[in-house]
């Protein structure tokens, strides 16, 4: 779908010490830490204004996206540990964690006070 891409994050560095691995190189105004047990769904929203970058640190989702014009315009992916998915506003997405799962999600706006809410448009999808 356009305005979604999802990549494997590979290390800019290894030595005998370990990896460094650059996640974004983007401006972000928040940035959380979620935490999934196996089968939860979360998200089923979208965002008017923010662009969402979100990146799985263990564990596995499964991540539909739609057009909020016409939620059967669709596309599944499957997202594995090392994987971030990067959605544009206007997209619909909705996480299903296929196993207990760990992610941190970057946002381009700020969640503060009404912040989230104000960029929110919930979907039942």
């Amino acid at each position: 779908m356009e305005g979604v891409t999802v990549e494997k994050i590979s290390p800019v560095h290894i030595d005998e010490r370990g990896t460094i691995t650059d996640i974004l190189n983007k401006e972000v105004s928040h940035v959380g830490f979620i935490v999934t047990k196996k089968g939860v769904v979360r998200a089923k929203h979208y965002h008017k204004q923010s662009i969402q970058y979100s990146y799985i640190l263990k564990g596995k989702f499964e991540v539909t996206v739609a057009n909020p014009d016409n939620l059967e315009e669709r596309e599944t992916f499957i997202l594995n540990a090392g994987e971030m998915i990067t959605i544009n506003s206007n997209i619909v997405h909705v996480f299903k964690a296929l196993e207990d799962s760990d992610m941190i999600d970057m946002i381009s706006l700020s969640r503060a006070g009404t912040g989230y809410e104000d960029d929110v448009v919930r979907v039942n999808i």
